[in-house]
């Protein structure tokens, strides 16, 4: 990078001191990490934004604690400044007066801080697009930290305090001793605040038919659960959010939250004609996040072996191919480029989407005698 560029980053840019870091620690921002050494005291240049700061802990020996993150919207020249909890473990604010001192003095500390990995600046971007600091305030945990384990607690002390059994070789089914786990639950301030579907996937007074139509269909969960966001297009930022927590923050929870939502977008038949803009960016939101997904690991697992993701974009370009509505242009080229995209990828094919499949097809019975 010039000179002449790295200044103007560098003055449009904010940074973030982050004092007391041991080293060793792993510690990054949105789409890059690092083990932190002796000298390390926060990252600058960053550019403004949302961007997402996460971090383990680790013992004399190496081991890597679980990791914990929080989301920042940075302003433009703008200085954080967080110091680290020895107790607990986390980034906690510091007063307003020794902000103050670490922005005035911010070029003392340069040979401190590390750059903004601007070469990993596109891929955030495009996982990221659609948030809001709004939103982000409003699903965050009351805490504002994303963890990877949450912490839990009984419900009751009185379950805290139930007999476990005896120590012994388990002799039947009935003496496994699990009715006598206590029910643990995470902390209500340490839950991410995800929109919750309606009790029931069907509107209140559907008649037989409309409840089968509503099991296959799911536009009318996507809308009751859009109606919950300022904007409809909100519901698509949660999809971002709960995967930025997951492939970042490690939160299993978000991930669930994430298939979910996916399932619901794919499933949801009548909603595509009504807004095709909204699934042209969902197309667009999706093949950022299955862009990110790294060669080896848990969720190339789940992409090949679960086939979540397969299964329910089959079913939603088996929509658009048998709909009775003209598709839009932009909807249109985006299935194209995703299914491009998935070919190349992953070596997925979409043909025959008008045929049923076998799991699919009617079972036909011979009701003789013999049967019964």
């Amino acid at each position: 990078m010039d000179q002449e560029r790295a200044m103007k980053l560098y003055l449009n840019g904010a940074t973030a001191f982050f004092l007391d870091i041991q080293s060793g620690m792993e510690f990054g921002i949105d789409m890059m990490s690092w083990a932190t050494g002796d000298k390390f005291k926060g990252i600058k240049m960053i550019p403004p934004g949302i961007h997402f700061v996460y971090y383990s802990a680790t013992d004399k020996y190496g081991n890597t604690a679980p990791r914990c993150g929080f989301f920042h919207g940075f302003k433009k020249g703008e200085c954080l400044v967080k110091k680290w909890d020895t107790t607990n473990e986390i980034l906690i604010d510091v007063p307003r007066l020794e902000i103050v001192q670490y922005k005035t003095n911010t070029l003392y500390f340069d040979d401190c801080l590390g750059p903004y990995p601007y070469e990993e600046l596109s891929k955030w971007n495009g996982l990221s697009s659609l948030l809001t600091e709004n939103l982000i305030h409003k699903l965050c945990p009351e805490t504002k930290l994303i963890r990877s384990a949450m912490e839990l607690f009984p419900t009751s002390v009185k379950e805290n305090t139930k007999k476990r059994r005896k120590w012994g070789p388990i002799r039947s089914e009935t003496d496994v001793g699990y009715e006598q786990l206590p029910n643990l639950v995470p902390k209500e301030e340490n839950k991410i605040r995800f929109t919750e579907p309606p009790e029931c996937h069907y509107p209140p007074g559907s008649s037989l038919s409309e409840i089968t139509k509503y099991s296959l269909d799911t536009s009318y969960i996507l809308d009751y659960m859009a109606e919950k966001h300022d904007s409809k297009i909100d519901l698509l930022a949660e999809l971002q959010f709960s995967y930025v927590c997951f492939l970042l923050g490690l939160s299993y929870e978000s991930f669930e939250r994430w298939k979910k939502l996916f399932q619901l977008f794919c499933m949801s038949k009548d909603a595509i004609a009504q807004d095709q803009n909204f699934f042209a960016k969902f197309f667009i939101a999706v093949r950022h996040q299955l862009e990110t997904i790294p060669e080896e690991g848990f969720l190339v697992d789940i992409v090949e072996n679960n086939n979540v993701i397969y299964n329910g974009l089959k079913e939603l370009f088996r929509t658009l191919e048998t709909c009775d509505f003209i598709l839009e242009d932009d909807l249109k080229d985006g299935t194209i480029q995703i299914k491009r995209f998935l070919q190349q990828k992953f070596g997925w094919e979409f043909n025959g989407l008008d045929e049923e499949d076998d799991d699919e097809a009617p079972v036909v019975v011979d009701c003789t005698e013999d049967t019964f």
